[in-house]
Protein backbone atom coordinates (compact mmCIF):
# COMPACT_ATOMS: atom_id res chain seq x y z
CA UNK A 1 0.00 0.00 0.00
CA UNK A 2 1.07 3.78 -0.77
CA UNK A 3 0.59 6.75 1.23
CA UNK A 4 -1.13 9.27 -1.41
CA UNK A 5 -2.59 12.96 -1.98
CA UNK A 6 -6.23 12.84 -3.21
CA UNK A 7 -6.58 16.76 -4.26
CA UNK A 8 -10.15 17.75 -3.93
CA UNK A 9 -11.80 20.95 -6.01
CA UNK A 10 -12.25 23.08 -3.16
CA UNK A 11 -12.76 23.30 0.30
CA UNK A 12 -13.62 19.45 2.04
CA UNK A 13 -17.40 20.30 3.33
CA UNK A 14 -18.44 17.51 4.99
CA UNK A 15 -18.38 17.99 9.51
CA UNK A 16 -18.95 14.73 9.58
CA UNK A 17 -15.68 13.79 7.79
CA UNK A 18 -13.00 12.05 9.95
CA UNK A 19 -9.27 10.21 9.90
CA UNK A 20 -10.36 6.40 9.86
CA UNK A 21 -13.23 7.06 6.92
CA UNK A 22 -12.64 4.93 3.72
CA UNK A 23 -12.59 6.82 0.44
CA UNK A 24 -14.41 5.51 -2.20
CA UNK A 25 -14.31 6.91 -5.92
CA UNK A 26 -17.19 7.06 -8.76
CA UNK A 27 -16.46 7.05 -12.59
CA UNK A 28 -19.17 9.03 -14.27
CA UNK A 29 -19.56 7.99 -18.06
CA UNK A 30 -21.58 10.10 -20.34
CA UNK A 31 -24.00 7.77 -22.43
CA UNK A 32 -25.40 11.24 -24.27
CA UNK A 33 -25.75 14.41 -24.13
CA UNK A 34 -28.91 14.44 -21.74
CA UNK A 35 -27.69 10.92 -19.75
CA UNK A 36 -24.90 9.50 -17.35
CA UNK A 37 -23.94 6.61 -16.43
CA UNK A 38 -21.83 5.15 -13.07
CA UNK A 39 -20.26 1.97 -12.24
CA UNK A 40 -20.06 0.75 -8.68
CA UNK A 41 -17.93 2.75 -6.06
CA UNK A 42 -14.20 2.08 -6.25
CA UNK A 43 -12.82 1.66 -2.99
CA UNK A 44 -9.38 3.95 -2.56
CA UNK A 45 -8.34 2.95 1.00
CA UNK A 46 -8.90 4.25 4.65
CA UNK A 47 -8.40 8.27 4.99
CA UNK A 48 -5.00 9.04 7.32
CA UNK A 49 -5.54 13.23 7.11
CA UNK A 50 -7.81 15.74 6.08
CA UNK A 51 -6.66 19.15 5.04
CA UNK A 52 -8.41 22.23 3.52
CA UNK A 53 -8.36 20.93 -0.11
CA UNK A 54 -6.79 17.09 -0.36
CA UNK A 55 -7.08 14.06 1.82
CA UNK A 56 -4.30 11.99 2.83
CA UNK A 57 -5.46 7.85 1.79
CA UNK A 58 -3.38 4.88 2.20
CA UNK A 59 -4.20 2.56 -1.21
CA UNK A 60 -2.92 0.22 -3.31
CA UNK A 61 -4.52 2.21 -6.42
CA UNK A 62 -2.45 4.57 -8.93
CA UNK A 63 -3.13 8.06 -8.00
CA UNK A 64 -3.37 8.88 -11.64
CA UNK A 65 -6.46 6.42 -12.20
CA UNK A 66 -8.49 7.68 -9.23
CA UNK A 67 -10.97 10.59 -11.30
CA UNK A 68 -14.43 10.77 -10.65
CA UNK A 69 -17.00 11.84 -7.91
CA UNK A 70 -14.90 11.44 -4.77
CA UNK A 71 -16.81 9.99 -1.47
CA UNK A 72 -16.31 8.52 1.88
CA UNK A 73 -17.95 5.91 4.35
CA UNK A 74 -17.83 5.35 8.04
CA UNK A 75 -16.43 2.31 9.65
CA UNK A 76 -19.11 0.69 11.09
CA UNK A 77 -17.55 -1.01 13.48
CA UNK A 78 -16.91 2.34 15.36
CA UNK A 79 -20.08 4.38 14.25
CA UNK A 80 -22.39 1.60 14.89
CA UNK A 81 -24.98 3.11 16.46
CA UNK A 82 -27.12 6.54 17.22
CA UNK A 83 -26.08 8.73 20.01
CA UNK A 84 -24.70 7.27 23.23
CA UNK A 85 -24.83 8.84 26.46
CA UNK A 86 -27.01 8.31 29.52
CA UNK A 87 -28.62 12.05 29.45
CA UNK A 88 -29.43 14.84 26.81
CA UNK A 89 -30.85 18.26 26.95
CA UNK A 90 -32.38 19.86 24.14
CA UNK A 91 -33.31 23.63 23.85
CA UNK A 92 -35.80 24.40 21.36
CA UNK A 93 -36.51 28.22 20.47
CA UNK A 94 -38.54 30.05 18.00
CA UNK A 95 -36.93 33.57 16.83
CA UNK A 96 -39.41 34.35 14.29
CA UNK A 97 -42.19 36.89 16.71
CA UNK A 98 -44.20 37.46 14.07
CA UNK A 99 -45.33 33.40 13.52
CA UNK A 100 -46.41 31.24 16.48
CA UNK A 101 -44.77 27.26 15.56
CA UNK A 102 -46.11 24.53 17.32
CA UNK A 103 -43.72 21.09 17.56
CA UNK A 104 -46.07 18.29 16.60
CA UNK A 105 -43.37 15.78 17.74
CA UNK A 106 -39.50 15.07 18.68
CA UNK A 107 -37.68 12.12 18.26
CA UNK A 108 -34.43 10.88 18.88
CA UNK A 109 -32.42 7.29 18.96
CA UNK A 110 -30.22 6.62 21.57
CA UNK A 111 -27.95 4.38 22.84
CA UNK A 112 -26.88 3.48 26.15
CA UNK A 113 -23.46 3.59 26.07
CA UNK A 114 -21.91 1.79 28.78
CA UNK A 115 -24.05 0.00 32.26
Amino acid sequence: MAIIQINTLGEMQSPSLQVGDFAFYQVISPVTDLMQTANDPIYIGPILDIAANFIIVDTSLDPINIDGFLMYSKDKRVNNSSLNGYYAEVTLRNNDINNRSEIFAISSEVSQSSK
